[in-house]
């Protein structure tokens, strides 16, 4: 979950449709003014043990003359990883705990802007300040602080609105687009193995398994040199929005698997 690298790239169509796949148009028109739960939940194995890294955010979509607003919060973050092992998830997210964001988004659905960009890297920075002075120089927080500090500087404007808007794009991937309802499928390219390694490029195909007037279910899977990927959509034909998103990553003999939920706000 650590935005730095966990993100997910949007998926590549690289195959071409059987001539009887039905076309089913995706929608972006998400709820508006309607506070929403986002909570990503992740387990993988740490140190010799399974451990769990969880982030949960609160969302809100608002209309604008130039498409939309997502008013995005990070609320809190947990891991049972030990101390050295969750230091640069700590170190990564907890700056952003409590900094509103508002994404510009355009009719599509695609982030294309943040409001106030530098003041809320501004906050960003001062977090990590503040997390570097109350580390001693030889723990593993400090250390993870810096590192993460020395990362975002390098960083030019654009790949901190990449950084920033990395975990919400997973919410967006079918936005304004289409699926196939059809025997064969789509054929995708993209990248897997981070966290678990470095990535690889992996294939395979992405289907249409249940369709329902609430809900499209969509499976993918993917292989690459010793990597395996399942992916599982529950997206919704009213909004465009992915309701919820389970993967399983394996690389050799180790075995991530994650689920992000979007829901009505309690």
């Amino acid at each position: 979950m650590i935005p730095i690298r966990w993100a997910l790239p949007l998926l590549i169509a690289v195959a071409a449709q059987p001539a009887s796949a039905e076309r089913i148009a995706i929608p972006f028109a998400p709820p508006l003014g309607q506070a929403l739960a986002y909570d990503i939940d992740q387990h993988r194995p740490v140190a010799g043990q399974e451990s769990r890294f969880s982030a949960h955010r609160t969302l809100r979509f608002e209309r604008a003359e130039d498409g939309y607003r997502l008013h995005a919060v990070l609320k809190s973050l947990d891991s049972d990883a030990p101390e050295a092992a969750a230091a640069s998830f700590r170190a990564a997210l907890t700056p952003l705990i409590g900094v509103a964001m508002r994404f510009r988004l355009d009719g599509q659905g695609k982030i294309v802007g943040l409001d106030d960009d530098e003041a809320i890297w501004t906050a960003v920075e001062q977090g990590l300040e503040r997390m570097m002075a109350h580390f001693a120089a030889d723990t593993p927080r400090h250390r993870a602080a810096q590192s993460v500090k020395t990362l975002f500087a390098g960083l030019s404007r654009e790949g901190r609105l990449a950084l920033l808007a990395g975990e919400y794009q997973p919410l967006l991937l079918f936005a304004a687009g289409e699926v196939e309802d059809g025997p064969g499928g789509r054929g995708v390219r993209t990248m897997a193995g981070s966290p678990l390694g470095r990535p690889v490029p992996v294939e395979g195909v992405l289907a249409l398994r249940q369709r329902t007037s609430d809900s499209l279910s969509l499976t993918e899977t993917l292989s690459g040199e010793g990597v395996q990927v399942r992916m599982d959509y529950a997206l919704s034909p009213r909004t465009g929005l992915v309701a919820r998103q389970t993967r399983r990553l394996s690389v050799g003999e180790r075995t991530l698997t994650e689920e992000r939920v979007l829901r009505p706000a309690p």
